[in-house]
C-alpha cells in the first residue's frame, strides 16, 4: 500500500510521545513492505521542504505564526497545497492522520484521494490543550481560551467524523473519544501503543548502569521523564520524596524534561531542602533515555490527568524497570497487569508517598525486583512492540471501510 501519514510534528526531531509514535509507526509500516510519506508542519524554527529518513520522505510545510486564525487558516491551505504536490506523484491507498489540525484540509478538500483515512488519536485535542493553560488573568483571556477550546474540540470532531475509522492507544481514550465526540464504539479500533525492544533492552548490571551517568551505586534511584507542565503531577512527587525524606535517605529522584515548570519545581526543590535528593537534568536525548531507565530501580508515573496511554511506562518496563503510577487514564490498564501493587490509591502526595515505600518494600525481598522486572519485560514482547502494533494497523487497513461518514 501507498500509505502517507499526516502530523504537526516531526519524525525526523524527536521531543516526545507524539514524534516517537510517528516515526516508529512510519518506519514499521515501511518495514513490513508499504511505501510511506510522511506530510508534517515545519516546526517555528524550521524551513518546509523534503528530508529523507531511511528512504521515507517526510514533505514540511510553514505556516502564518501572526495569530489563531493566520495559524489556523494557513495550517489548512498550506497542508492541502503540499498535499497536492504529493500526491501529484504519488497515488494514496490509505492516510492516517496523527493529529486533528493537520488532517482538516486535506480530508475537508481532497478526501477521494484516498479510500482509507485513520485518525490515530494520541490524545484529545481540548484536553491537552486545557491542562497546559494557567489561570486567566482577564474576561478578554478567559473568552479567547474557551474560543480556542471550542475551535480544537470542533476540528477534531470535523476530521474524526470523517475518517473510516479512529485509532486509539487505550481502552481509557477509547472511552474518552466516545464521551467527547460521540462515536459509536464499533468506529473506534484499539491498537495499543508501543516500544521497540530492541532499542530499549534491560542492563546486565543496574549498578554499572548508575555508574555510566555517574550516578552514586549506593542510592536507590527514582527516574520519571515528562513534560514539566501542571498536569503531570510533579508537585505531588515533590511531596511524597519530601514525607519519605526522613525515613528513606538513601533514595534519589532524576527529572526528565524540560517545561514551563521548570523555575517553579526547583524553587520547590530548594524550599523543602531536597537539593541532595533531587535532580532536574533537563532535555534528555532518545538515545540516553534507555540509559536512565536502565540506572533507575524504579521509574514513577505520577500524573495527574489525562495519560492516553503512557509511553514511559512501556520504555521502562522494556527496560527491565518497574513503574509506580498514579490511578489517572491508562496507567492501571497497563500497570495492572503486571501488579496491582504498582498503582497508587490516589493521586496527592501522601498516597504517593505510601505506595512508594510499599513497593520499594516490596522490591527488597528476595527476587520481587526480578520477578517485576521479568514481567514487565514479556509484556512488551508479546503485546507493546512496534511489530504487533503496525501488524495491527495494517489487519485495519486491509479490512472493510464504512463509507456512509459525515460529508
Amino acid at each position: 500500500m501507498n500509505i502517507l501519514l499526516l502530523a504537526e510534528v516531526s519524525a525526523g526531531q524527536v521531543i516526545g510521545g507524539a514524534e516517537r509514535v510517528l516515526r516508529n509507526q512510519a518506519f514499521g509500516l515501511a518495514i513490513l513492505g508499504h511505501h510511506v510519506e510522511l506530510l508534517t508542519r515545519a516546526a517555528e524554527s524550521a524551513s518546509e521542504g523534503v528530508i529523507e529518513m531511511n528512504g521515507i520522505r517526510e514533505w514540511r510545510y510553514g505556516v502564518s505564526r501572526k495569530h489563531e486564525a493566520a495559524f489556523l487558516w494557513s495550517s489548512v491551505r498550506r497542508s492541502v497545497e503540499r498535499f497536492d504536490q504529493l500526491h501529484a506523484t504519488e497515488p494514496l491507498d490509505a492516510v492516517i492522520i496523527h493529529q486533528a489540525l493537520a488532517g482538516l484540509g486535506p480530508i475537508l478538500a481532497r478526501r477521494h484521494a484516498a479510500s482509507r483515512w485513520i485518525y490515530m488519536c494520541h490524545s484529545l485535542a481540548h484536553e491537552e490543550y486545557e491542562t497546559r493553560q494557567g489561570p486567566t488573568r482577564s474576561s478578554l483571556a478567559h473568552v479567547r481560551r474557551q474560543a480556542n477550546l471550542r475551535a480544537r474540540r470542533s476540528v477534531e470532531r470535523a476530521v474524526m467524523s470523517r475518517c473510516h475509522r479512529v485509532v486509539v492507544l487505550s481502552g481509557f481514550m477509547r472511552q474518552r473519544v466516545i464521551g467527547a465526540h460521540g462515536l459509536s464504539s464499533d468506529r473506534i479500533a484499539l491498537i495499543p501503543g508501543a516500544v521497540d525492544p530492541h532499542v530499549f533492552v534491560p542492563s546486565e548490571d543496574r549498578r554499572l548502569a548508575k555508574a555510566a551517568l555517574g550516578l552514586p551505586r549506593d542510592r536507590t534511584v527514582l527516574f520519571t521523564v515528562r513534560n514539566l507542565v501542571p498536569r503531570m503531577g510533579l508537585d505531588n512527587l515533590l511531596n511524597a520524596i519530601e514525607s519519605l525524606n526522613g525515613t528513606r535517605p538513601e533514595l534519589m529522584l532524576l527529572i526528565g524534561g524540560e517545561g514551563p515548570l521548570h523555575e517553579q519545581l526547583q524553587a520547590d526543590i530548594r524550599r523543602k531542602k531536597l537539593n541532595d535528593v533531587v535532580r532536574l537534568i533537563g532535555f534528555i536525548p532518545e538515545p540516553q533515555l534507555s540509559q536512565y531507565y536502565q540506572a533507575a530501580d524504579l521509574v514513577v508515573m505520577p500524573s495527574l490527568q489525562l495519560e492516553g496511554f503512557g509511553l514511559v511506562m512501556v520504555e521502562a518496563m522494556a527496560c527491565g524497570t518497574p513503574v509506580l503510577g498514579t490511578p489517572v487514564g491508562a496507567i492501571p490498564e497497563i500497570l495492572n497487569q503486571v501488579d496491582p501493587i504498582l498503582v497508587a490509591e490516589g493521586v496527592d502526595g501522601r498516597s504517593i508517598g505510601r505506595a512508594l515505600d510499599r513497593v520499594l518494600r516490596r522490591l527488597q525481598e528476595p527476587g520481587e525486583a526480578n520477578r517485576l522486572a521479568k514481567k514487565g519485560r514479556a509484556m512488551i514482547e508479546h503485546q507493546y512492540n512496534w511489530e504487533r502494533h503496525c501488524h495491527e494497523l495494517v489487519s485495519l487497513l486491509d479490512g472493510p471501510m464504512e463509507d456512509r461518514l459525515a460529508a
